[in-house]
């Protein structure tokens, strides 16, 4: 119960519940990223959002999701995968 209030009235802590509601009824999923953020479009492609694992926080996005969430065409976009180098380290 105390979670449902949580979502009604406060963002920082997952989701509200009008954001709930608008991914049930317009949402389309399109992916989750090895954090558990959850990835959806609108259903005319014309708006991008995120569902965070946990506390809302913008860096939490990796790069492979970072262009697609801001509609920028690459070929990032269409595989979501990132070719890493040895030297790189993980996201955190």
């Amino acid at each position: 119960m105390l979670t449902f209030i949580k979502e009604i009235l406060t963002w920082w802590n997952h989701q509200t519940f009008g954001t709930r509601l608008h991914t049930i009824f317009f949402g389309k999923y399109v992916g989750m990223d090895e954090f558990g953020n959850k990835y959806y479009e609108n259903k005319k492609r014309k708006k991008r959002w995120v569902i965070y694992n946990g506390e809302v926080e913008a860096t939490k996005i990796p790069v492979e999701w970072y262009s697609w969430i801001h509609s920028i065409k690459n070929k990032i976009e269409e595989t979501h995968e990132l070719k890493k180098f040895s030297w790189q380290l993980d996201h955190s």
